[in-house]
């Protein structure tokens, strides 16, 4: 299934053991589910069975990057329960070199590729390295231990300097939640699609999908119910929805895939466990 958690396996054998601990000792169960709760919860990572989770890591146990197209062509092989999904929006206009262009600001591992900042208050940082991914607001991007607001032209500039200093991976979107308050408003007349998201929640991070159709609106609440996310930022789907998952046989296809996406599409996210 589409919607079947990644990483809820990882808790089994620890379970078992505790359990036949518990029944050695002659415990009582509901102490013993108690406690499996408590330390499955107690690092921020309890969403990995929620509905709709397409991918969910923990801070150290799971990795994100931002790849760029045709930049990061050939793509790297997927490892087994990795999920590659499509980035942030792609414009009509095209790069210097004749290559798509996304939207919004778009840093790759240091690198600017757009430096004008959309109307979309929502920005995802990646990096350096493994570091968790990080969800913040353009008017308070945090980076390097200082915060920016990216309204400003000055303060975008040293913003996307301190990116360039740290090698960080930036792209924009909009913020579906903030602050684990949802930040979208019904529209009358909204358009419905199937939605995907990517969120943080404590040491935890993943990727969620909408089981129908929703307008964004709708998604954001959908989300909340499911996931209670600290923060989740739309990802683009309709012509442009990339999904593929690792397996051992080789990726399957979570998604459309129109054919030709890898010549349309600009920024993907590669989710995987380490």
């Amino acid at each position: 299934m589409r919607s079947r958690a990644i990483g809820a396996a990882a808790l089994q054998a620890p379970a078992r053991l505790v359990r036949a601990i518990a029944a050695a000792a002659g415990l009582v169960p509901a102490l013993v589910a108690l406690s499996l709760a408590q330390g499955a919860s107690a690092d921020g990572c309890e969403t990995a069975d929620a509905t709709g989770v397409l991918f969910h890591g923990c801070r150290g146990t799971a990795t994100a990057r931002m790849l760029l197209l045709p930049d990061s062509l050939p793509l790297p092989p997927l490892a087994p329960r990795a999920v590659l999904v499509s980035g942030g929006y792609t414009g009509t206009d095209t790069r210097d070199d004749g290559a798509p262009a996304p939207v919004g600001l778009t840093v790759l591992d240091g690198t600017a590729v757009g430096q004008t900042l959309a109307r979309m208050d929502g920005i995802l940082i990646l990096g350096p390295g493994d570091a968790a991914p990080r969800l913040v607001h353009r008017a308070r991007a945090a980076l390097d231990g200082r915060r920016y607001d990216l309204r400003d032209v000055d303060e975008r500039r040293a913003f996307l300097a301190a990116a360039r200093a740290g090698g960080v991976s930036v792209l924009q979107s909009h913020l579906l939640v903030v602050d684990g308050r949802v930040d979208t408003r019904p529209v009358d007349g909204a358009p419905v699609a199937t939605r995907r998201v990517f969120f943080t929640k404590g040491a935890g991070f993943g990727v969620w999908e909408s089981a129908r159709p929703l307008t964004l609106d709708a998604a954001a609440r959908a989300l909340a119910r499911d996931v209670a996310p600290d923060m989740a930022l739309n990802l683009d789907m309709g012509s442009y929805d990339v999904c593929l998952r690792g397996a051992a046989a080789g990726p399957e296809p979570c998604g459309f895939n129109q054919a030709g996406w890898q010549q349309r599409q600009t920024t993907l996210l590669l989710l995987q466990p380490r």
